[in-house]
């Protein structure tokens, strides 16, 4: 498989927040710092790893721990006003300080990806609800399908093409549709929407949609009757569920067709 390589976090906002907080923490404690307990000022930066890690995710937890570290040395350790230490006891405070921040904005991180999973899963249970339910009542599934996926998947562009006997007709098209399908180019996804060996791309252990595009076939009473392409607009988790729940859309768009009307 190919691997893809992310930049990690969009907490950018974060980082530098939790930088300013870290400053912020060290001169307030300053003028007690003789009277106060340092386990109590470790506590506080930890505290600001945790929300940068959790909300600004693991590059701004990271980068949260780092500046923890710098401001309690700056600020906290002797000599005073410099970077370095003179006690090993608080060498060892600040490793820790580091070392800590660093685990915790792993687990926040994976926190996060399981919540964003769990949330698309029951986005896309309930598009295909949403599409069962207008096939059903005879209404435009076309249209509910495509606003959905694209919504859905943040997709480029998602299309349904129609066979007809002068080849395939475009029937209903949304988001960027200036350019001409080619569908040589894109990647066929089988019934269950799989992707083929050859064409899987994971990003942080987690397969993705291939950007090239990806074509589902729309078959009824076993007879093909067009395609479903999407065309995403960046790396779109794609996994067991989210392919099974479009492979699913595709099957009641290609049923809808061919229903009377």
């Amino acid at each position: 498989m190919r691997r893809s390589a992310g930049i990690d976090g969009r907490g950018a906002a974060w980082a530098v927040g939790a930088f300013v907080a870290s400053l912020l923490i060290g001169l307030i404690i300053e003028p007690s710092r003789a009277t106060i307990g340092l386990e109590n000022v470790v506590i506080l930066y930890l505290l600001v790893v945790v929300a940068a890690a959790a909300i600004g995710g693991r590059a701004a937890g990271m980068a949260a721990a780092v500046s923890a570290a710098l401001a309690y040395d700056y600020f906290l350790t002797t000599p005073y006003h410099t970077l370095v230490i003179d006690s090993l006891a608080q060498v060892i405070t600040v490793a820790l300080l580091v070392a800590t921040g660093i685990v915790v904005s792993i687990g926040g991180r994976v926190r996060r990806r399981s919540a964003a999973a769990a949330e698309a899963h029951a986005d896309a249970i309930r598009l295909l609800h949403r599409v069962t339910e207008t096939a059903a009542a005879g209404g435009a599934v076309d249209r509910v399908a495509t606003e959905g996926l694209q919504r859905l998947l943040g997709a480029r562009r998602v299309s349904i093409l129609r066979r007809s006997p002068a080849g395939f007709a475009v029937t209903m098209d949304i988001g960027d549709t200036q350019k001409v399908l080619d569908l040589e180019a894109l990647t066929h996804l089988d019934h269950e929407g799989r992707i083929p060996p050859g064409h899987h791309r994971v990003l942080d252990g987690t397969m993705v949609l291939p950007l090239e595009g990806v074509a589902l076939d729309l078959v009824a009473h076993q007879q093909p009757v067009g395609y479903l392409v999407i065309i995403p607009g960046h790396d779109v988790p794609a996994d067991r569920t989210i392919r099974l729940a479009v492979a699913a859309m595709a099957n009641e768009v290609a049923i809808a067709a061919t229903e009377p009307s």
